[in-house]
């Protein structure tokens, strides 16, 4: 009879060992936007496919559930039914700022932690919740870069062009005031606020001109973007203007849908590129995310696939995954150090912002690839970005 006993409780504890890691991850994946969040979908199912793989997490297989997080409303929703019905884990994903700052306090409250690989805004971080993690660098820290670059250039009138929400005003504001600290005789001679998700450009493109900048600050992101530059090109836009400079515009996302019509000479930051390190690591991802896929992995995919193995590295550190296990593994010994395929990112303990190298490049045609790649490709280094945080840890 004991032996039947032991037996019974050796299959129940097998069965609880093997109760998958759920991962609530909400992404962009309908509209105008949803390559964004398909292509952190693959990433982050490539990372959980080599994680299962190897034997799971803590001996447990990891769940990823997607959900389409939609506006701020829909998305805290969707986190507030992933955590009380779905039961999971973690949060994981979003590419809005402002769908970001709606959720984290959610998953704050219900001791979920958020692990965000994509929505840039610092002002998640400055929340200094003790639940919510950003794996990815913020637009703070393109917008610095960005000024840094600017203030090396001749130029002084300068004009802005970003989607009229979060993360628009917050990459202007940041850019520019950094700028004028840099270099204090810089005039903003327009700034134009297209809504988020416009269509027709050309009121703005037009106001632009007609302002005379010598420079352009534009944090357009994704099909915004392809449909500025794509509207803007006729007018010869890019050709007048001296220089200009675009946070996002390096993303597979907006280069691969312009093509061999990419304006060249614009310079762009991207979170990650497919063709950078040069190391075994970011080569074998590549490799197998294009032979899976069918298409090079974009910063999306690169930022959702490192921010899933640098959770999992967290967990496997605190050896649980209660939420202040993971908090402490996150930040204990100085913060998580996780070598990526990215290269080195560090997660400062007092406002769980990731640090990592920048990068930056020149858009140029080459006939290697349909599309505009970076060349030459800019790295600005981890230890340039870091700014002052008002977080106690």
């Amino acid at each position: 009879m004991k032996r039947v006993w032991f037996l019974v409780l050796g299959l129940l504890g097998f069965a609880l060992a093997a109760e998958p890691i759920k991962i609530g991850a909400l992404y962009i994946l309908s509209g105008n936007f949803a390559n964004y969040g398909q292509a952190s979908k693959e990433g982050a199912s490539l990372a959980a496919e080599e994680i299962n793989a190897a034997g799971g997490l803590l001996g447990r297989p990891v769940q990823l559930i997607f959900v389409d997080h939609g506006k701020p409303d829909q998305a805290v929703r969707e986190a507030k039914r992933l955590i009380l019905e779905e039961k999971v884990d973690f949060l994981f994903g979003i590419d809005s700022s402002s769908v970001s700052l709606a959720v984290a306090p959610v998953a704050n409250e219900h001791r979920v932690p958020l692990i965000v690989t994509h929505a840039a805004t610092p002002r998640l971080t400055e929340m200094c919740l003790p639940y919510v993690f950003r794996t990815s660098n913020n637009a703070r820290m393109d917008s610095w870069a960005a000024a840094a670059f600017a203030a090396k250039k001749p130029f002084k009138r300068w004009a802005n062009i970003g989607p009229d929400y979060e993360f628009g005003r917050v990459s202007w504001d940041d850019f520019i005031s950094r700028l004028k600290e840099l270099k204090p005789d810089v005039q903003v001679v327009s700034e134009q606020w297209p809504k988020f998700g416009s269509s027709d450009y050309s009121s703005y493109i037009t106001a632009v001109m007609r302002a005379r900048p010598e420079a352009v600050f534009s944090s357009l992101w994704g099909g915004d973007f392809v449909s500025f530059a794509k509207q803007a090109i006729p007018y010869g836009f890019f050709k007048t203007i001296k220089f200009y400079v675009n946070p996002t515009g390096g993303a597979l996302q907006a280069l691969e849908p312009l093509g061999r019509n990419a304006p060249e000479g614009l310079l762009v930051g991207t979170r990650y590129w497919f063709l950078y390190p040069k190391t075994e690591k970011n080569r074998a991802f590549v490799k197998k995310y294009h032979e899976k896929y069918g298409h090079y992995p974009s910063y999306n995919a690169g930022e959702a696939y490192s921010g899933l193995m640098m959770l999992a590295a967290a967990v496997k550190k605190a050896g649980s995954t209660d939420p202040d296990a993971v908090k402490a593994a996150f930040e204990a010994d100085g913060g998580l150090k996780f070598e990526s395929i990215e290269g080195t990112k560090w997660m400062r303990p007092a406002d769980h912002q990731v640090f990592e190298d920048l990068l930056w490049g020149y858009t140029k045609l080459t006939p290697d690839y349909p599309f505009a790649i970076l060349d030459p490709i800019i790295v600005v280094p981890a230890k340039d970005t870091i700014y002052p945080t008002k977080c106690q840890q």
